[in-house]
């Protein structure tokens, strides 16, 4: 992690995954737990969530079924732990593909909407996306994913505005920034199979960074101001 990554990122990565300093057996089944949560991901993006299982994910990781049971008991808690995983691998790359722009590219280009986008295509997010339109109908999995992506939604906008400082004197403007990026980003991403023109697609997203940009200078308002 990046040295200007705070402690707030840190809460999100998943207990048990640190393997610096470890002997070897603690290393070994630290290397299990990461290729049981990529196999994971890897799973529900390939069949969704109804048809994932932690017997498929235990073959897609190469492992038992008793190796699978020993570091997941159930298929809530491997859940619960790539809820987790994805949520923090996605930020941590986000973060640290902001923190290689130059000051030009953050503010005058708004090159962070487009790494936004980019972190949308992401396999992890595909898990996520995946695990958030299950949660709809799954009472189990929505018991387990909405309190997690809550608390995750309230780290990254904690983290995003340090990465972007110059939000940091309007916090108004700043949240509705935000929940204009998110929804239209995903909005766009929900609707990209569909929308088969590109060219679309890029202008909707051009469109999306100006007017967050007209945000941010005050061209615009929200209603109400």
């Amino acid at each position: 992690m990046q040295d200007w990554a705070t402690l707030e990122l840190a809460k999100l990565e998943p207990e048990g995954l640190d393997a610096e300093g470890q002997n070897w057996q603690r290393r070994k089944s630290i290397q299990t737990r990461l290729a049981i949560l990529e196999a994971a991901i890897d799973c529900l993006q390939q069949n969704g969530f109804a048809r994932t299982t932690t017997q498929l994910i235990a073959q897609m990781a190469g492992i038992s079924r008793g190796a699978m049971l020993h570091h997941y008991a159930t298929k809530q808690d491997l859940i619960a732990s790539v809820i987790e995983y994805t949520f923090y691998k996605r930020m941590e790359n986000f973060l640290a593909a902001i923190g290689n722009l130059s000051e030009e590219e953050r503010i005058g280009r708004n090159a962070g909407m487009e790494i936004y986008w980019q972190s949308l295509l992401t396999r992890e997010f595909g898990a996520y996306l995946e695990l958030m339109m299950a949660a709809r109908t799954d009472a189990e999995l929505r018991e387990t994913f909405l309190p997690k992506a809550r608390h995750y939604e309230r780290i990254e906008r904690t983290e995003v505005v340090r990465a972007f400082p110059e939000w940091q004197g309007d916090p108004g403007a700043y949240d509705l920034a935000m929940d204009f990026c998110i929804a239209g980003m995903q909005g766009l991403l929900l609707n990209r199979d569909i929308w088969e023109d590109r060219e679309r697609r890029v202008r909707l997203r051009g469109f999306i960074s100006s007017a967050i940009l007209m945000l941010r200078s005050g061209a615009i308002k929200a209603l109400g101001e």
